[in-house]
């Protein structure tokens, strides 16, 4: 049973994490986003549900006045850190996300596009209902006509795809499941390059989608990361804008590819099995349930 539990709150994580990086550059960024986040989400809540079963067995085991092994009680401390950890990551999330739309709401006009009277120059996307783009008068005085199409389109893509959803779910799983915290860099880069693929696909031009990422940045170096988003870190080579532009200053990834994100969603599968597993190993008839 505890190799089960291992296996599903331990090596799915770090598999999943490892197999993610990997793949970052070698994918397209859409579907890449989208299967690290689903299988980011299934790992925490397989995981979650190993942790509350081996953790409901333990406090089975010391109303029956004995004491547990030393795994039962590591499953205790981690259920109660991890608790702990969503509880603050959930609420931390929604005064964001509330702030987020209430400034959204606040802004004058009714065009989703607001530009501000502001010299710092600027750009970013509030989720809301509806959604905005804060541009800066700053950022407009600053980019060219060319470059400006870029950095909007760029907006819209963050804004038309609900990217904020995408990165909510990344960090209520690695709130869940601390051990999954690259996680949360992996998916905000990959947010980003979704963006910048989808203003690359509607100029028409990835060189100039990859002069203007790197314009907007050297402008407002954190001004052109959407609601939620955090810098790629963590892992050895250059930084997030340089990961980007030599992204689009390539092909984009053959389709052929994407088989290789099998990986992580088989990873995830193999938590959810190894939970079962973990489970139906506690209550089998001699079982530690059973003793």
């Amino acid at each position: 049973m505890i190799d089960h539990f291992l296996l599903s709150t331990l090596v799915a994580p770090a598999a999943l994490v490892v197999s993610m990086a990997a793949l970052v550059d070698r994918q397209h960024p859409a579907q890449a986003a989208v299967a690290f986040v689903s299988s980011a989400v299934v790992v925490a809540a397989a995981s979650s549900v190993s942790v509350a079963a081996v953790s409901i067995h333990a406090l089975l085991v010391l109303i029956q006045g004995d004491l547990p092994e030393w795994p039962y009680w590591t499953a205790l401390a981690f259920l109660a850190i991890a608790v702990a950890s969503f509880a603050g990551g959930a609420r931390r999330e929604r005064r964001s996300l509330c702030a987020a739309r209430e400034q959204a709401a606040a802004l004058p006009g009714g065009d989703v596009v607001v530009v501000v009277a502001e010299e710092r120059p600027a750009a970013f996307t509030l989720p809301g209902r509806p959604g905005r783009i804060v541009v800066t008068q700053g950022m407009l005085d600053a980019l060219g006509e060319e470059s400006h199409a870029v950095v909007m389109a760029h907006e819209h893509a963050h804004l038309s795809g609900h990217h904020h959803r995408w990165l909510l779910a990344s960090r209520l799983a690695v709130a869940a499941h601390p051990f999954l915290w690259q996680v949360r860099h992996l998916v905000g880069y990959m947010i980003e390059r979704w963006a910048d693929e989808r203003a690359a696909e509607q100029t028409g031009d990835r060189r100039a989608t990859a002069r203007a990422i790197g314009e907007a940045a050297l402008l407002s170096p954190d001004g052109e990361v959407p609601f939620g988003a955090v810098p790629f870190s963590g892992l050895r080579g250059p930084g997030p804008v340089p990961r980007r532009i030599a992204a689009l200053l390539k092909p984009l990834p053959s389709p052929r590819g994407a088989f290789l994100l099998a990986v992580p969603v088989l990873v995830a599968a193999g938590s959810v099995v190894w939970t079962g597993e973990a489970i139906v190993d506690l209550t089998q008839p001699g079982g530690p349930c059973e003793r």
